[in-house]
């Protein structure tokens, strides 16, 4: 018999509003330190930061409450694998949840819409309970609804078996927090959301699964279609069902429980009748088999494998720790951009709230108490103007302005027809060291420098490999190193010494062997790439990529200083005579950038920079998007990470 709320919902057409079911999770975290060590205190910039500090030994992560599952376990990823990269050398993450220290809550929020739309269709005119009652009622439903699948929620994510092989079990005075309704803070008699207590799974970092965050909304739908408990018989219900639920969690975790057969029948019935996603289905079936086979459930799989929780500890945590020590990309957020990843760490770490716009576009919106910010690709604010980001996009354009602020750059002209640039190196660029470039900036990338003048045929393949949508820059080519520096509020936070990509021969290895040792140590974003440009390279230095060096021969891939195309960087931000960060603070102020990246060429960093000595500095580049990831990655010198700077710019300004 259907219950009048699922009546109205089916009438209605309201099913649909299932994948607006908003879900999060609360887990609390207890590090495993060595005596004389203690927990790093945690920054809280926000109260409603993803992790928080809850007393000088636990911390507390608190996901937002979203309609992706998916999204759920990746913010869950991301804030435990900073945990772990904060914790003293030798400390853990625990699995288990002895004595509850380590736990977590599964809070659902019904969309508001549902409720809206039935106390519409109601159509009470003025008889009936008022909104607030009649949206509570709703949640009892579904609580007490969630009450009555406990055994089955028990048998299926009570993951942490004690002794023998039996999961823990609340203490009594706990076990009304298995399914608990949660008020509203500013409005005390109004249900907010429902909490449900689930075992960590031990076999996911994260402590949860996107299939079992899917198999739970679903429940909460499926209790809503069923018929109302009567009140008389609630409590004894109640206690029915955790009796049940506690004589699962005390069994043996292999031993199959004939009693669940008919709920999960009944809710595979209701589902097939509602239709079904393809992760909704996968994540029903999967617990549709947990229950036809016992050993598969978690807790069976672990007590099969580990005869205690000492003997499980050590492998199920060396699983999770590789899944959160990820070297190079933030887990959950490995397809951000380098920018954005950097950022969201700095984030997560400061204790900033933050939600995650729209993951294809990279744009992130953070938070304190007091602000908040929407930026582009980690770096790009709304404190950036509009006209600037333009400017600085074409490099022909930025240097008129960086010239008439009385900046140095290198002379040279742009040409958007091949007849006009042909005729400029026959007059002129042949016998001169010069550096051919996109106007617009293109990362590196079709950027050809000749430190010995090039040929007409040679100058000729790099104008037509640059000449793109905007036309070619022809410059003079400056003498010395590029420095790469980042700007953040008219101050320099790092510099980076930049060399063409290369490989150094050790006598036994081949050039293209070389590369693959070296990118095995790279960043995907700093990859040395055997391309037509590395090969002309190449065979300009007479060498195959089949040629084996002599130990300490040095051997170019490229003719052009750029991270991106695979080049070296050494940070030398303390090393630089401080002029150059005043000169790289002016190019800035110049276009109106209040965060770039400005790359100069310098003869000597050690020696001041004087306005007069032409030739001693040469600005070639502001980028109004730094890249944030770069100096936490050099080849040499010390990696810091100047994305916290970043943060105070912004927080620290009204």
């Amino acid at each position: 018999m259907l219950n009048h709320y699922w009546q109205l919902i089916q009438k209605n057409n309201l099913f649909g509003l299932r994948d607006d079911t908003r879900i999060g999770v609360i887990r609390t975290v207890k590090p495993v330190l060595a005596e004389d060590e203690q927990l790093p205190v945690w920054a809280n910039a926000s109260r409603h930061a993803l992790v928080q500090q809850v007393s000088a030994t636990m911390l507390q992560l608190t996901t937002p409450l979203l309609d992706d599952p998916s999204e759920v376990v990746a913010y869950l990823r991301a804030g435990l694998s900073r945990v772990w990269a904060a914790l003293p050398e030798n400390g853990k993450l625990p699995v288990f949840t002895a004595g509850l220290e380590n736990n977590q809550r599964i809070r659902i929020v019904l969309p508001e819409v549902l409720f809206e739309r039935l106390y519409t269709a109601e159509n009470f005119q003025g008889n009936g309970p008022d909104y607030v009652t009649y949206r509570n009622q709703i949640y009892d439903l579904v609580t007490d609804g969630l009450i009555t699948q406990l055994p089955l929620l028990t048998y299926l994510f009570a993951a942490s078996p004690a002794k023998n092989g039996r999961a823990f079990w609340p203490a009594p005075d706990q076990e009304r927090q298995l399914v608990q309704k949660v008020s509203d803070p500013d409005h005390l008699a109004r249900t907010l959301a429902l909490d449900v207590a689930v075992e960590l799974d031990p076999y996911a970092a994260s402590g949860v699964t996107e299939q079992m965050l899917n198999f739970l909304i679903d429940s909460c739908w499926f209790a809503l279609s069923q018929p109302a408990i009567p009140l008389p018989a609630a409590a004894e219900v109640r206690l029915h069902s955790l009796a049940e639920a506690q004589k699962i969690a005390a069994g043996d975790p292999t031993a199959p429980v004939a009693s669940l057969t008919a709920p999960i029948d009944a809710m595979a019935v209701w589902l097939n009748q509602v239709g079904l996603t393809p992760q909704r289905k996968q994540a029903f079936e999967l617990m549709q088999s947990r229950v036809l086979k016992p050993e598969t459930t978690i807790a069976g799989q672990v007590a099969a494998a580990y005869h205690d929780i000492s003997a499980a500890q050590t492998p199920l945590a060396t699983q999770a720790h590789a899944d959160l020590s990820m070297e190079e990309d933030l887990p959950g957020f490995s397809n951000l951009s380098g920018n954005s990843q950097a950022l969201l760490q700095a984030v997560i770490d400061g204790g900033y709230q933050w939600t995650l716009l729209d993951r294809g576009q990279n744009i992130l919106q953070i938070a304190s108490d007091t602000q908040r910010h929407v930026l582009i690709d980690g770096a790009l604010t709304s404190r950036t103007p509009a006209s600037a980001m333009v400017v600085a996009e074409h490099r022909h354009a930025a240097k008129k302005v960086l010239a008439a602020a009385g900046l140095p750059v290198a002379r040279g002209a742009k040409f958007t027809r091949w007849p006009e640039a042909k005729a400029a190196f026959e007059q002129s660029f042949a016998r001169k060291s010069i550096v051919v470039k996109p106007e617009q900036r293109s990362h590196g990338l079709a950027v050809e420098q000749f430190a010995v003048p090039p040929t007409a045929k040679q100058f000729a393949q790099a104008f037509h490999a640059a000449n793109q949508d905007h036309g070619v820059l022809v410059e003079m080519m400056g003498r010395g190193t590029t420095y790469h520096f980042t700007v953040i509020g008219r101050r320099v936070v790092s510099v980076l010494e930049n060399a063409a990509a290369n490989v150094v021969g050790d006598g036994r290895k081949s050039i293209k062997e070389l590369i693959a040792l070296k990118n095995g140590k790279r960043p995907n974003a700093r990859q040395l790439k055997l391309d037509e440009t590395a090969n002309r390279q190449l065979k300009l230095q007479s060498v195959t990529m089949n040629t084996v060096l002599r130990r300490g021969q040095q051997i170019f891939l490229a003719s052009a200083a750029h991270p991106q195309t695979g080049g070296d960087i050494y940070d030398v931000t303390t090393e630089i005579d401080p002029s150059y960060n005043q000169l790289a603070v002016a190019a800035a102020d110049a276009l109106e950038l209040p965060i770039a990246a400005v790359d100069i060429v310098i003869d000597n960093l050690y020696d001041a920079y004087a306005a007069e000595h032409e030739g001693q500095a040469i600005i070639i580049s502001v980028d109004p998007i730094p890249d944030l990831m770069l100096p936490q990655q050099p080849d040499m010198g010390a990696a810091h990470s100047i994305a916290p700077a970043l943060l105070t710019y912004l927080f620290s300004e009204k």
